[in-house]
C-alpha cells in the first residue's frame, strides 16, 4: 500500500466499525465524490460505488459540490451539509441524510446559517438538533427537521489570546457521553499553526462549559509551518480521536487518546490535579543556603547549585561570591535532599586559567560589559554529570575581558566523595569570542558517545564525541531565543540542569522568559527520546517554577529561579536552584506524577500517511 496524491480530501465519519474518507480527485470539473474506507482508520480501500442522492421532488439531483463538505452521525443515521453552486457568484448550504453513507436523501436548502460543523441529537429538547457551528468562533444552533436552525445569542467559544487557539477555531466533532457534551474542534494560532481542542459541555446546559483544553491535543509539527495545510475532520474509534488532514498534497491521520482529555467530571479533576502536579512544591525552609559573612569568598550570594546523589545523599557544588567579586564554587551536602547536613568552610573549585581568571586586580581591570549575579569573572552556574567512575562537571567561565564562555572539567568519584578535590585542568570546549551559556553533559553515553547538550532553540542541539579527555572539544553554538509567540516561553534561554533518565525518555529542565510577564525567570520541562535526544516528545505548556517567593524576589536579580541541578531520590525529584541570584533553593515532586501530567498536558505532534490500496 502507499499513499495516494490523486485525491482531495473532503469529510471523515465513522460508519458502523468503518472509517468512510469521502474524496475528491484532483483533477477534471465536477468529480462525483468517491468513499476510501477503512478498518483501522490508517488503511483505505476504495469503495466501488460513488456517493449519489436518491430522487428528491421527481427529480433526480445531480451532486455538484466544492470541498464544503461535513457528516455527523445521528444515532443511527447520518446528516450531510454541503454547498452547492447556485450560480457562479452564490452557494447554497444543503442537508441531506443517509442510512449507510453511500445512498444519500436529499431533504433541501438550509435556512438559518450559512457555515456548519458537528450536529449531535437531543431527544428530551423541543429543538431536536443541536449544532455547533462556526469557522472563526463556535456558536450554537438548534432545528427540529435540520433545515430551518435557530441560532443561540453570542459565541460558545472564542480565540483566546496567548493559547494555541488564539487565531480562529472551527467545530468539528460532538458526540454525547453519560456526564456531558464532548466538541472537539480544529483551531489556529496567530502565527496560523493548526491545534486541536477539545471542551466538555453540561448536558443539562449545553451552554455552559464544565472544561477546555489548556494545550492542543495535537499540534502541527514544525515541517508544516509555512505550508498550506487543510483539516478534513476527525472520526472517534478504539477510544482515541483520529485527526485527519491534508498537508503537502497528501492525507495524514494523526491519532490522539481519549485519554488526554477529560470524558467524564472525573476525569475533570483529574485533569486539574494534573496540572497542579506540574508545579513544583517549593521546601518551606527555602532557602537552603544563604550567603555566610564570616567566610569572605561567600560573603554576598550563595546560588545556582549543581546537584548529584551519590550513596543516598545529595551532593550540592554552588556558586559563591563574596568580597573579591569573583565566581568561585562551594560544597554541601544533604542526606533528606532538602536539609543541609554538611557545609564546607572553604571553596573546593577556584578560577585557574586564563579564560576564567584575571587576576587579584580583576575588578579593577574588569573591561567587558557583562556580569551575572555580581560577579566580575570567575566559574559561574555549574552541571555536573555522572558517567562511569567519574564526574564531568560544565560551568561558565568569565575572566572580566572576554565574553563568558563553556568550560569542562572532571574529578573522580573517589575523589569527590573524599573531599580530595584533584580536578583535572579545565578546558574551554566553547568558540572563543561567543557568549556561551547553559551547556550540559548527557550522564551516560547515547549510541556509544558522550553528548553535549548546547542548545535548545531555534532546535535541540547536540555534539557528540569518542572521548572527553584526549580529544580536543571546540563546539559552535547557535541559539535564538525566540519560540512560539503563542507560548508562555515564548523567549527562550537555555537547559537548566543535566538530563535526567526517566522510563519515558530523557527529563530536561530549562529557563524561559514571557513577554507578557517581562523580566522575569521561569523553569519548564521536556521529555526527549531516548535514542534521538535531537527529539522533542513533550513539552510543559505551562511554567513548572515561577518566581513568586520573597527569597526569589529580593537579591542581586528579582523575579529569578535559575536551575543548575536536579536529582530524584526516594522517588521524588528534587530541583535545586537560585533564588534572585542570591540563595539556594529547593522544590520538589513525585517523579511518577510529574511525568504523567508533563506526558498529558502536552501537545502531541506525531503524524502517518494514509494508506489507500
Amino acid at each position: 500500500m502507499a499513499s495516494d496524491k490523486n485525491f482531495f480530501g473532503l469529510a471523515v465519519s465513522r460508519i458502523g466499525k468503518k472509517v468512510f474518507l469521502f474524496c475528491k480527485e484532483k483533477f477534471g470539473d465536477n468529480q462525483p465524490v468517491q468513499i476510501l474506507i477503512g478498518d483501522d482508520g490508517l488503511h483505505f480501500e476504495r469503495l466501488p460505488q460513488k456517493i449519489f442522492f436518491k430522487k428528491f421532488l421527481g427529480i433526480k439531483n445531480k451532486l455538484k459540490i466544492d470541498d464544503d463538505f461535513k457528516i455527523s452521525k445521528l444515532n443511527e443515521q447520518y446528516v450531510l451539509f454541503y454547498k452547492q453552486k447556485v450560480n457562479e457568484n452564490e452557494k447554497q448550504l444543503m442537508v441531506a441524510v443517509s442510512a449507510d453513507g453511500i445512498i444519500w436523501e436529499k431533504i433541501g436548502p438550509v435556512e438559518g446559517i450559512k457555515d456548519y460543523g458537528a450536529v449531535i441529537i437531543f431527544d428530551h429538547l423541543a429543538e431536536k438538533y443541536l449544532m455547533f457551528f462556526g469557522k472563526n468562533s463556535v456558536q450554537i444552533a438548534t432545528s427540529s427537521d435540520l433545515k430551518k436552525w435557530h441560532v443561540k445569542r453570542g459565541s460558545l467559544l472564542r480565540p483566546r489570546d496567548g493559547y494555541f487557539d488564539g487565531y480562529r477555531l472551527s467545530a468539528d466533532n460532538a458526540f454525547w457521553t453519560k456526564e456531558g457534551i464532548i466538541l472537539v474542534y480544529s483551531a489556529q494560532n496567530k502565527i496560523k499553526q493548526w491545534g486541536v481542542g477539545a471542551v466538555l459541555l453540561d448536558k443539562n446546559d449545553y451552554q455552559r462549559i464544565l472544561w477546555r483544553s489548556s494545550v492542543s491535543l495535537w499540534q502541527q509539527p514544525k515541517e508544516w509551518n509555512g505550508r498550506a495545510v487543510r483539516f478534513i475532520g476527525s472520526v472517534f474509534k478504539n477510544n482515541e480521536i483520529l485527526s485527519y488532514w491534508d498537508y503537502a498534497d497528501e492525507l495524514h491521520v494523526m491519532p490522539i487518546s481519549l485519554a488526554r482529555f477529560p470524558v467524564h467530571k472525573k476525569d475533570v479533576h483529574r485533569e486539574i490535579a494534573n496540572i497542579s502536579k506540574l508545579k513544583l512544591k517549593k521546601a518551606k525552609n527555602n532557602p537552603v543556603l544563604i550567603p555566610r559573612s564570616e567566610n569572605k569568598w561567600e560573603s554576598r550570594e550563595t546560588f545556582n547549585p549543581a546537584a548529584v546523589n551519590l550513596n543516598g545523599k545529595v551532593h550540592l557544588l554552588y556558586r559563591a561570591l563574596g568580597e573579591s567579586g569573583i565566581s568561585v564554587l562551594g560544597y554541601a551536602s544533604s542526606s533528606d535532599g532538602i536539609n543541609i547536613d554538611e557545609r564546607l568552610d572553604t571553596p573546593v573549585y577556584l578560577p585557574s586559567q586564563i579564560f576564567e581568571y584575571a587576576g587579584k586586580n580583576s575588578t579593577k581591570n574588569f573591561a567587558y560589559s557583562y556580569m551575572s549575579g555580581g560577579s566580575w569573572s570567575g566559574c559561574e552556574d555549574p552541571r555536573i554529570s555522572v558517567i562511569g567512575d567519574m564526574i564531568y562537571m560544565t560551568y561558565v567561565a568569565f575572566n572580566g575581558y572576554n565574553p563568558p564562555g563553556v568550560a569542562l572539567t572532571s574529578i573522580s568519584i573517589e575523589d569527590f566523595l573524599s573531599k580530595n578535590w584533584n580536578w583535572k585542568i579545565p578546558k574551554l570546549i566553547s568558540r572563543p569570542g561567543e557568549i556561551q551559556k547553559n551547556w550540559v553533559l548527557f550522564p551516560e553515553k547515547i549510541n556509544g558517545k558522550f553528548a553535549i547538550l548546547h542548545s535548545i532553540s531555534p532546535k535541540i542541539s547536540i555534539d557528540y564525541f569518542n572521548s572527553l579527555d584526549s580529544e580536543k572539544i571546540v563546539i559552535e553554538s547557535y541559539h535564538n531565543n525566540k519560540s512560539d509567540e503563542t507560548r508562555w516561553d515564548n523567549i527562550l534561554r537555555g537547559v537548566g540542569s543535566p538530563p535526567i533518565k526517566t522510563e519515558h525518555g530523557w527529563l530536561v529542565l530549562y529557563h524561559a522568559m514571557d513577554k507578557r510577564d517581562p523580566n522575569k525567570y521561569k523553569v519548564g520541562a521536556m521529555l526527549l527520546d531516548y535514542k534521538n535526544p535531537e527529539e522533542v516528545l513533550y513539552r510543559s505548556f505551562e511554567p513548572i517554577l515561577e518566581p513568586i517567593e520573597k527569597y526569589e524576589n529580593e537579591g542581586s536579580k528579582a523575579g529569578v529561579v535559575y536551575v543548575c541541578g536536579s536529582v530524584v531520590k526516594d522517588e521524588k525529584l528534587f530541583v535545586y536552584y537560585g533564588g534572585a541570584d542570591r540563595f539556594t533553593c529547593v522544590a520538589t515532586t513525585p517523579i511518577k506524577d510529574f511525568l504523567a501530567a508533563l506526558i498529558n498536558s502536552s501537545a502531541v505532534t506525531s503524524f502517518r500517511k494514509i494508506a489507500i490500496a
